[in-house]
């Protein structure tokens, strides 16, 4: 059994449903956003921070999730969890697309090919 099951015997523990919503949730992080993409020749994750109007200030560039967003957070790029946690959701996505050849589309769900 592990230590998670081991822990859920308690029944004092506090159980939340978690949810998102992506109209009244979104907030804008003000040190700016991120568009994703992977570089299938040099199969690199990218990263462009933009402040405004899709004009890119850096392009972070690595071949693992954690290379971008380390960076990323290094050069505080992001003030917000929420922003940094969907960081995190997408360049894994981007990392996945490339490790299994698989296209990636920012906020898309990942297609699998059978």
């Amino acid at each position: 059994m592990s230590l998670f099951e081991e822990s859920k015997k308690d029944e004092n523990i506090e159980e939340i449903e978690g949810h998102y919503d992506e109209m009244k949730d979104w907030k804008y992080d003000p040190k700016g956003y991120f568009l994703i993409r992977v570089n299938k020749k040099t199969k690199e994750i990218e990263a462009a921070h933009c402040k405004q109007n899709n004009v890119v200030e850096k392009i972070i560039k690595g071949k693992k999730p954690q290379d971008v967003y380390f960076t990323i957070t290094e050069l505080e790029l992001v003030s917000r969890p929420d922003h940094a946690a969907y960081l995190g959701k997408e360049l894994e996505k981007a990392y996945l697309s490339i490790k299994y050849d698989l296209d990636y589309v920012q906020d898309k769900e990942l297609k699998i090919k059978n």
